[in-house]
């Protein structure tokens, strides 16, 4: 039963999402799955490792796909070659079954993460102010 209204919070926080909350819950999403994919590694479990680094790998993908090269400039190409580190990260842990190559993708994800919360945050804030 609790499982049920997790489920409906977390629809309910993807539709009432802003865009910049919305990429939040989707790094949160990212490195949720590497940490649960890191304790399928070192569990020896290679069904969640597999099922985890591939929901990674899609999550990460799509914020690959979305990137707008001609509005983002710089930090659109800076964003895309630190996605597609990670990608070849993930796809290396994988393949070699070693969880420490899970932490560069966690690391640039959790700072990622925190830049865009914090914009969130002065979102929020802006749109109290008016």
């Amino acid at each position: 039963m609790l499982t049920q209204y997790a489920r409906q919070y977390e629809q309910t926080q993807v539709v009432t999402a802003s865009g910049v909350q919305l990429i939040v819950l989707l790094y949160d999403g990212a490195i949720q799955s590497i940490e649960l994919a890191r304790t399928g590694i070192e569990s020896n479990n290679p069904k969640d490792k597999g099922r985890f680094l591939g929901r990674a790998i899609s999550i990460i993908g799509e914020l690959n796909s979305v990137l707008d090269f001609e509005q983002g400039g710089e930090i659109a190409r800076s964003l895309h070659r630190l996605y597609e580190y990670m990608l070849s990260e993930l796809v290396t842990a994988n393949l070699r079954n070693e969880a420490r190559q899970l932490d560069g993708p966690h690391r640039c994800l959790t700072t990622l993460r925190e830049g865009w919360r914090e914009i969130a945050t002065q979102q929020t804030r802006l749109a109290g102010v008016r």
